[in-house]
């Protein structure tokens, strides 16, 4: 029972309490960015269409981004039995190192988050926002057509940690780089091969883009997309695909498009031997899949890496990357055939 003396000191400690979370959230939307880039800055927020409103007073966006990660480390053991408290403190240090280095950089940090995106599917809302993050390599000619890299992202959404990252191998090899968000990553649901198409096409709208020289890549969950996009009639677009720690449609990459499609193209799969959400053999399994359809499968193989590799291994992971593309965007030699009608 609350005494009479007591309600006015209780009274007051709510309002003290409110006060404060009130001055918290204003502060928090003063000194957010508001996801608007500077008319040079190599990276920007896009929407498919034109400018959608970026959704700036929201939680997911006005707390930085890196906290929400490290709330969700704290939270994810007790829900994920595949994570570890070992494995979440580990994911948790470089994860801080990434984006220390990612906010000092003004181009990144003024992107603010589209994480708010992903936290609309958790609410059974609409996720599709048509939000890609468009990376232009400096120096990159905009009058003449550029290669293009399209990468998707894992579960739990597009984290712009991952465009930070790929940026050195956009820069390195000159390509643009395009990373649509897809909610929460799950690309196998109906609008997957959609978003993708949507974000290419927008795209070039902005930049030119050589259409022959688009590449795909998806990370984690991406990796459906991958096979997913690989396997419709989308899948014709692109010249090579990247499978970082992924998942893979089994039955996308079984279909008679597939083979029509990605016999004799590339296939790059980069995985740990620790792995315990895309374990070796499955991973295994997969390459020798699309082997049989006719695909020149690589796959490189991490000791000891586990399945957030591009994290922990990301300097040995982004100088493969950079090596693998510079060799697909190498002009290719002339046959023998060629050679001897000249």
């Amino acid at each position: 029972v609350i005494t009479g003396a007591r309600y006015p000191r209780l009274r007051r400690s709510g309002w003290i309490c409110f006060g404060s979370w009130l001055a918290i959230a204003i502060w928090l939307a003063i000194v957010s960015p508001d996801g608007s880039s500077t008319k040079d800055a190599r990276v920007k927020n896009c929407h498919v269409g034109g400018p959608e409103k970026y959704q700036r007073y929201v939680l997911g966006a006005l707390l930085p981004e890196v906290d929400q990660f490290m709330l969700g480390f704290r939270l994810i053991t007790s829900v994920d039995p595949l994570f570890t408290g070992e494995q979440a403190s580990s994911l948790s240090n470089l994860t801080k190192t990434i984006y220390t280095d990612l906010e000092s950089d003004p181009d990144f940090h003024a992107l603010g988050s589209v994480m708010p995106g992903a936290y609309d599917e958790l609410w059974a809302r609409k996720f599709d926002h048509g939000h890609y993050f468009l990376y232009v390599p400096p120096g990159l000619d905009h009058k003449s057509p550029a290669p293009a890299l399209v990468f998707l992202h894992g579960s739990g959404g597009n984290f712009k940690a991952y465009t930070w990252l790929l940026s050195r191998v956009a820069d390195e090899c000159g390509m643009v780089l395009i990373s649509p968000s897809y909610g929460m990553g799950n690309w196998d649901s109906q609008g997957g091969v959609r978003a993708v198409e949507a974000a290419l096409d927008d795209a070039g709208k902005d930049i030119p883009i050589d259409m022959n020289r688009i590449h795909l890549a998806g990370l984690s969950n991406g990796g459906l997309g991958v096979s997913r996009v690989a396997a419709s009639d989308q899948g014709k677009r692109f010249r090579s695909l990247t499978f970082l720690s992924g998942v893979c449609d089994a039955a996308a990459i079984a279909t008679d498009a597939f083979k029509k499609q990605w016999s004799g193209k590339p296939v790059l799969i980069i995985t740990g031997t620790d792995d315990d959400r895309v374990p070796l053999n499955h991973v295994s399994s997969y390459a020798s899949s699309m082997r049989d359809s006719g695909a020149g499968v690589e796959m490189s193989t991490y000791d000891g890496a586990d399945h957030f590799l591009f994290f922990s291994h990301r300097d040995r992971c982004l100088e493969e990357l950079s090596r693998w593309f510079t060799r697909q965007l190498a002009p290719a030699l002339p046959s023998s055939k060629e050679l001897k009608g000249q």
